[in-house]
C-alpha cells in the first residue's frame, strides 16, 4: 500500500507542478502575440518593445538566486500559491497600462518574481524531494507543462484579441490565469515526509548519494567556483536564449514575411507543439542515456533549427520547420537544468544551486530579445543573429564532454550511466 500511496501523491505533484509551468512558460512564448496590440497602442521601436524581456530575465536573475535560497527553508507552497496571485494580477495590471514604461514596470514588480515562484526553480526544488530513482522522468513531465502552455495559452490569448479589445481581453487573460494557477499551487505538498511517505514510493528512505554528500551544505562560493556550474551554464544558456530570442520575436517576423497574425500565433503553438513531444521523449530517455549525450543531440538539433530560420524569406514551411526543430531540440534541453542540478549540487541544498544556475542563465537572457530587434533595426532582418546562434551550438559541442555528472568530491561516472 505505501507504493501505491506514494506514487499517486508523488505524480499529483508533477502534474500540480505541470500546471504552474504551463502557466509561467506562457509569459515568454506568448509575447510575441501580446505584443502586436502593445506596439499599436504605445508605438515603440522594435528594440523597445522587446525590452519587457530583458527587464524580465533580468529582475529574474536578480531572484531567482534569493527565492531559491527562501525554498529551501520556507513552505514551497506558499510560495507557488503567491506566484499564481502575481501572475495574474500582472496582465490585469498591463490592461490598465498608460504609457510602454508602465508595462515595462509591471513586468519587472509582478511578472518576474511569479516566474521564479511558479517556475523550474520552485517545481525543482519540489520533485527533488518527492522523487529520486525516478526524478528524471518527473522532471521530465512537469516540464512538459512549459510546452503545454506554449501550445494552448497562444491561442486562447488570440482568440480572447480576436473577439475582445485588448484591455479587456488581457483582464479575462488574468482571471483565466488566477483559475488556473492558485488551485494548481493548492494542490503541493511540500514534502513526502508531511504524508508518511518516502520519496518514489519506497519503503524505505532511499540512499540518494546525491543528496547527502557534496552540495547539501554548499556555499554559494562554492557552487559558483565550480567549473561545471558554468559549463552547465553556458551550455543550457545558449540554447534558451536563442529559443527567448525567436520565441518573442516570432510573430513579428512572420508578419514581415507575409504571413498574417492569426498564422502567425499558430507557429507558436508548432513550436510549443514540438517542445511538447521533447519533454515526454525526455522523460522516456533521461536516465537511460545520460545528460551529456542529450545535450549534444539538442544542441546539434538547434543550431539546424536556426539555420533553416535564416531563409525565413521562404514563406510559413520554411518558418513552421525551423520553429519546428528548434522546439524538438530545443525543448530536450529545457530539463537538463533541473535534471542535472541535484546530482551535481545535492538535492537537499537545490534550490540555492537551482536559484544561482538560474539567475547565471537569465542574465544570457537579458539581452536576447532586444538584440534580436535591435539586429532587425538595423539590418532590416534577422537573418545575422540567428546564424550567430547557429554557431553557437556547434561551438558548445566541444565542452559537453567535460561535464561532470556528479558531486564535485565524488569519482567521474559515465555519461551514459545514472548517477541515481
Amino acid at each position: 500500500m505505501g507504493n501505491i500511496r506514494s506514487f499517486a501523491t508523488g505524480w499529483r505533484q508533477v502534474l500540480a507542478c505541470a500546471l504552474l509551468l504551463a502557466a509561467s512558460g506562457m509569459i515568454a512564448s506568448t509575447y510575441s502575440v501580446v505584443a502586436v496590440p502593445l506596439a499599436r497602442e504605445f508605438q515603440p521601436s522594435r528594440t523597445v518593445l522587446m525590452l519587457t524581456m530583458t527587464v524580465l530575465s533580468g529582475t529574474c536573475a536578480i531572484l531567482a538566486p534569493l527565492l531559491g535560497t527562501l525554498m529551501d527553508r520556507v513552505s514551497v507552497r506558499r510560495l507557488m500559491v503567491v506566484g499564481g496571485v502575481l501572475l495574474a494580477f500582472g496582465y490585469a495590471a498591463i490592461s490598465m497600462a498608460t504609457s510602454f514604461t508602465q508595462i515595462l514596470i509591471i513586468f519587472g514588480v509582478f511578472i518576474a518574481p511569479a516566474n521564479v515562484l511558479i517556475g523550474p526553480v520552485a517545481i525543482t526544488v519540489l520533485l527533488s524531494r518527492w522523487f529520486v530513482a525516478q526524478r528524471g522522468r518527473a522532471i521530465g513531465l512537469a516540464i512538459a507543462g512549459i510546452a503545454a502552455g506554449g501550445l494552448l495559452f497562444p491561442n486562447v490569448i488570440q482568440a480572447l484579441l480576436d473577439t475582445h479589445e485588448w484591455r479587456e481581453a488581457l483582464r479575462l487573460l488574468a482571471v483565466v490565469l488566477a483559475v488556473w494557477t492558485i488551485p494548481a499551487a493548492l494542490l503541493v505538498i511540500d514534502t513526502p515526509e508531511q504524508r508518511g511517505l518516502f520519496p518514489d514510493g519506497a519503503d524505505t528512505a532511499p540512499a540518494d548519494t546525491t543528496s547527502s554528500t557534496g552540495a547539501a551544505g554548499l556555499s554559494a562560493r562554492a557552487i559558483l567556483t565550480d567549473p561545471t556550474f558554468w559549463l552547465i551554464a553556458a551550455t543550457v544558456a545558449i540554447v534558451t536564449s536563442g529559443l527567448k530570442g525567436m520565441i518573442t520575436n516570432l510573430a513579428p517576423l512572420a508578419i514581415d514575411n507575409g504571413i498574417d497574425e492569426s498564422r502567425a500565433a499558430t507557429l507558436v503553438s508548432v513550436f510549443a507543439g514540438c517542445g511538447f513531444i521533447a519533454k515526454f521523449v525526455f522523460a522516456a530517455i533521461c536516465d537511460k542515456l545520460g545528460p551529456r549525450l542529450i545535450m549534444l543531440v539538442s544542441l546539434t538539433g538547434f543550431a539546424a533549427g536556426m539555420a533553416c530560420l535564416t531563409q525565413a524569406s521562404g514563406g510559413y514551411p520554411v518558418i513552421a520547420l525551423g520553429v519546428g526543430l528548434m522546439g524538438l531540440f530545443g525543448g530536450l534541453m529545457v530539463p537538463i537544468e533541473s535534471y542535472i542540478a541535484p546530482r551535481v549540487f545535492g538535492a537537499r541544498g537545490v534550490g540555492r544551486a537551482m536559484g544561482l544556475l538560474s539567475g547565471t542563465i537569465l542574465i544570457a537572457l537579458l539581452a536576447t530579445p532586444p538584440l534580436f530587434g535591435l539586429i532587425f533595426d538595423l539590418t532590416g532582418s534577422y537573418r545575422g543573429i540567428f546564424w550567430t546562434f547557429a554557431g553557437l551550438g556547434m561551438l558548445a559541442l566541444a565542452w559537453v564532454p567535460a561535464i561532470r555528472l556528479g558531486p564535485r568530491d565524488a569519482s567521474p561516472e559515465p555519461s551514459a550511466v545514472p548517477a541515481e
